[in-house]
C-alpha cells in the first residue's frame, strides 16, 4: 500500500518471506502476505487485523496519550503524534485499515509490551 516508504522491508532468505520491521512511531497496514516485526521494552504495539478481507496492520508507540496541559499535536504533525501516543497512532492504524476496505465489526486486535514508566 502507498504511504509506508519509511518502514523497512527485506526479504528472509530462510523463508522467502517479505519482512517489515516497525520502529517507534512507525506503523505500517497492508493486505499483502507479509511479516511485520517490531522489538519492545517498555513501548506497545497492537496488532489490527480483519480477516474477512486479508487487511491488517501494526503500529509500535511509547506513551498510551499525551499527559495533563500538554498538547497531542505540539509533535507538529499527526504522525508527529502517533510517534508517541497511542491515542494518536490506534486512530491512524484503524483509520487506515478501514479506508483500505477493512470493517470495523470483523476487525481483531492483540496487544503486546508496555510497562509502568
Amino acid at each position: 500500500m502507498p504511504g509506508f516508504d519509511n518502514v523497512r522491508r527485506y526479504r528472509d532468505p530462510s523463508s522467502g518471506n517479505v519482512i517489515c520491521k516497525l520502529l517507534p512511531g512507525d506503523f505500517y497496514v497492508t493486505r499483502s502476505d507479509e511479516v511485520l516485526d517490531t522489538v519492545l521494552g517498555s513501548c506497545v504495539s497492537a496488532c489490527v487485523r480483519n480477516p474477512k478481507t486479508g487487511i491488517g496492520g501494526m503500529n509500535h508507540f511509547m506513551l498510551p496519550h499525551p499527559r495533563n496541559g500538554e498538547s497531542g499535536d505540539s509533535w507538529g504533525s499527526v504522525t508527529g503524534a502517533a510517534t508517541r501516543y497511542g491515542s494518536a497512532s490506534m486512530e491512524q492504524l484503524i483509520n487506515k485499515i478501514l479506508q483500505s476496505g477493512g470493517l470495523r465489526s470483523d476487525l481483531e486486535v492483540k496487544i503486546f509490551g508496555g510497562a509502568r514508566v
